[in-house]
């Protein structure tokens, strides 16, 4: 997320706050002069913000921030588009997406248009406009209390510090790079994740123990890769005038958003006034997953 989204040294360690140094960078990036081969979109109740578009040729591709739209994108945008609207279980439908696009207020970075037709979810969602299949495999959603993925949990958390019991908020398996071999996504909370009113709800940090963890365990020829795609822990009791913080994070969606046959996992997050989308994408051999874009606003 951006560097106005801030967190305090409360929720550790520091590597879910962006640098200021990376924004700049991303504000600077050149408009795009050609259409793009897919636009990406996060979803609320009666808005689309740009994420992003895929830009470039061949080997090429490449993920422009939503800041930078090129003209052509813009063009498309203002016409309106058909896009697949994407969730954690892979494709609900498709919508129209599109119209005016104007400029978040504060944010001036973020670049929002209308949500025009809606789908049954819950928010935040994600559209792609692209013309390949988004989900070429599918995502199975496993229980909750599967006791060899909260074991995994458990050591995950005694390795930060923390005797907090093990509980998942998500727990999702799917061929991410389409090997053969099943991947599991996990999102482990201390707190459930509030769909209650249709929209995400942020759970805030009051005690000692809390925690959410994102990780991700691809199978691979030379055995299991574990990746850390977020990382929120409440290692002390916060102070009564501590700034408020979010640990609110999920699995957004896991989808193939570049064409290339490999499902890439988008993370959501919430922060105090603010919320954010990381696009995480699968790293060569033992390599882990690595950011491929990001979206974020608040104040």
């Amino acid at each position: 997320m951006r560097a106005a989204l801030f967190l305090t040294t409360l929720l550790l360690p520091l590597a879910t706050v962006q640098a200021a140094a990376q924004a700049t960078a991303e504000s600077t990036t050149a408009a795009p002069n050609t259409a793009p081969h897919a636009i990406l979109f996060r979803l609320g109740q009666t808005y689309a913000s740009v994420v992003g578009t895929l830009d470039g040729s061949g080997t090429a591709r490449r993920w422009t921030p939503g800041e930078s739209l090129g003209p052509l994108a813009r063009k498309q945008i203002e016409a309106t588009m058909r896009a697949t609207v994407l969730g954690p279980a892979g494709k609900l439908g498709t919508a129209t997406v599109g119209g005016r696009i104007e400029t978040n207020d504060p944010c001036d970075w973020v670049r929002d248009t209308r949500y025009l037709s809606t789908v049954k979810t819950v928010f935040p969602a994600h559209a792609l406009s692209a013309p390949w299949n988004p989900v070429p495999r599918p995502i199975t959603a496993l229980p909750l209390n599967s006791a060899p993925y909260l074991a995994i949990v458990a050591a995950e958390l005694k390795k930060r510090g923390l005797t907090a019991p093990p509980r998942l908020a998500q727990l999702l398996r799917t061929d991410l790079d389409g090997n053969g071999r099943d991947d599991i996504l996990m999102v482990a909370a201390s707190d459930p994740v509030d769909f209650s009113e249709g929209v995400m709800r942020s759970v805030y940090a009051e005690r000692a123990g809390q925690y959410s963890l994102v990780l991700v365990r691809e199978s691979l020829p030379s055995g299991v890769k574990t990746s850390v795609l977020g990382e929120r822990l409440v290692l002390k009791q916060p102070a009564e005038d501590a700034f408020p913080n979010v640990l609110t994070q999920r699995i957004g969606a896991v989808a193939d958003l570049n064409g290339d046959g490999r499902m890439e996992v988008l993370v959501d997050d919430d922060v105090h006034e603010g919320e954010g989308t990381t696009v995480w994408q699968s790293g060569v051999g033992a390599a882990p997953m690595r950011k491929v874009l990001e979206w974020g606003c608040g104040v």
